[in-house]
């Protein structure tokens, strides 16, 4: 009997005239938490104690970027339009992704479920030299009074669903052409090269114009994504690396 309820006030948060508070539904969803579809699980990545083993094991080609430190935001689409956007607790955030630049469409109007991988940041609308707290990013997308104070944005890092796209870097220029906002990645063959990018990031840290605290190493090809796969809580198929 709960579950059009939950359905009901899902569907009202989501279009901005919520029927309960935040704290309510939360109480109302722990009644009955197979009403509401089931959502993918957004992984960590691993801060590998010993890359160079890691790099050993799995060699190249690898995509490397810079690590966004924000909140990890998932959009789902499903032929090609927005169905809703989730936290990596499951908490809807449809409308503030939308406000921090999720597309409401995808072009081409891709046939199935497609999933964006996001991070969200957050930057303040009254001194733009100090960035929010991720704390305070995560906060600003669960409850809407505080979205005003913040300016909310999106960075996307993958997107899955497309069979066609059969690398990393491919991913990212395909959301790139989308039309969302992205951190352009590198493509190296060797260890030797990450290690060096990985030294030049440390140089230029304090000079970033958002927070930041690594780089991502990510083997490039899908296929090879696939093979590996996941644990429980992190890709096999990437790692972190911290200064």
């Amino acid at each position: 009997m709960l579950t059009p309820l939950i359905r009901l006030a899902d569907a009202a948060y989501r279009a901005g005239v919520p029927l309960m508070s935040d704290s309510a539904f939360d109480a109302l969803n722990r009644l009955a938490p197979n009403a509401l579809p089931p959502l993918t699980t957004l992984l960590s990545l691993d801060c590998h104690p010993d890359p160079h083993d890691w790099l050993e094991r799995n060699p190249g080609p690898y995509a490397v970027q810079l690590k966004a430190d924000g909140v990890s935001v998932n959009l789902v689409y499903l032929n090609g339009r927005l169905s809703h956007a989730h936290l990596r607790s499951g908490r809807d955030c449809t409308d503030a992704a939308l406000r921090a630049g999720a597309l409401l469409d995808l072009p081409g109007s891709p046939v199935g479920r497609i999933e964006v991988r996001c991070e969200a940041m957050a930057f303040a609308a009254t001194n733009p030299g100090k960035p929010p707290t991720r704390n305070a990013c995560a906060a600003a997308l669960r409850r809407k009074g505080l979205q005003d104070k913040l300016n909310l944005s999106l960075l996307a890092f993958d997107i899955v669903g497309i069979d066609a796209i059969t690398t990393h870097c491919g991913a990212l220029t395909w959301l790139k052409c989308a039309g969302f906002a992205t951190l352009d990645p590198l493509e190296v063959a060797t260890a030797t090269e990450v290690f060096e990018l990985f030294d030049a990031f440390c140089v230029c840290q304090p000079t970033l114009p958002f927070p930041c605290d690594g780089i991502t190493v990510k083997l490039n090809s899908k296929i090879r994504q696939r093979q590996l796969g996941n644990d429980s809580r992190a890709p096999r198929w990437a790692i972190s690396m911290k200064p």
